[in-house]
């Protein structure tokens, strides 16, 4: 395939993107991701990003998926098959939570399936959260799940967070605490009680991220910190 079929594919894959948001850097960008691709794995890329463009999903996230494959040296049959799968699972995100979900919420969503959330899971978090914005909701239970959280448990905490009106940074920052308190060695269930106990204790729908543990200095839920009195625990696999 030439450069500039090449690079004319790139540009109508990010032709579904608002025309304020397309730059020649971008389309640059794609162009050179697929043409460092082998003539197969491009033809099955091209033809995943026509998937997505038709369909109305982002293929950013696509395009970005390529370049990971390459940075870490994925054989060609991997990054096709890793672009496959993520284009399935943003299509089910975008199926679950609703044609009008914006392209955050459609990458959050992808994410969360890939973590292990289902379809239902995402439509019960769409039912809950109404028609905010879900992406720092959603983002923060695939933060969960993929730091151990059973996903019914990880659920119940963030619909609990969404009924009590949490905002983005608080729900952000409760993913966080607890990839950082698994990190240091605490049990994933474990730190997100004690840290939803936390924004609790503080008053949920202020937007506030500064808690205090009990007998400690004040925590940024967002910095290193862990639940008092316990340093055990299996650490998550990178």
């Amino acid at each position: 395939m030439s450069a500039q079929r090449l690079l004319l594919v790139a540009a109508s894959a990010l032709a579904l993107l608002r025309p304020a948001d397309l730059t020649a850097q971008q389309i640059a960008y794609a162009a050179s991701a697929v043409a460092e691709l082998d003539s197969a794995t491009q033809a099955a890329v091209v033809r995943e990003l026509g998937r997505a463009r038709s369909r109305g999903l982002p293929v950013q996230p696509l395009v970005a998926k390529v370049r990971e494959g390459q940075v870490k040296r994925a054989t060609p049959d991997r990054i096709r098959i890793a672009v496959s799968a993520l284009a399935t699972r943003l299509d089910s995100a975008r199926s679950a939570l609703g044609a009008e979900s914006n392209v955050a919420e459609i990458v959050a969503g992808a994410d969360a399936i890939a973590a292990g959330v289902t379809m239902p899971t995402l439509r019960s978090v769409r039912a809950a959260g109404g028609v905010r914005d879900l992406s720092a909701p959603i983002g923060a239970l695939a933060q969960l799940v993929a730091s151990g959280v059973p996903v019914r448990r990880a659920t119940e905490m963030v619909l609990e967070l969404l009924k009590r009106d949490a905002g983005p940074r608080e729900l952000l920052a409760f993913g966080n605490a607890v990839e950082t308190d698994v990190g240091a060695g605490v049990p994933a269930e474990e730190s997100a009680v004690f840290r939803l106990r936390a924004i609790e204790a503080q008053g949920i729908g202020t937007d506030r991220v500064t808690v205090s543990a009990p007998g400690g200095d004040p925590l940024s839920l967002g910095q290193t910190g862990r639940p008092p009195g316990k340093t055990g625990g299996t650490k998550r696999k990178p």
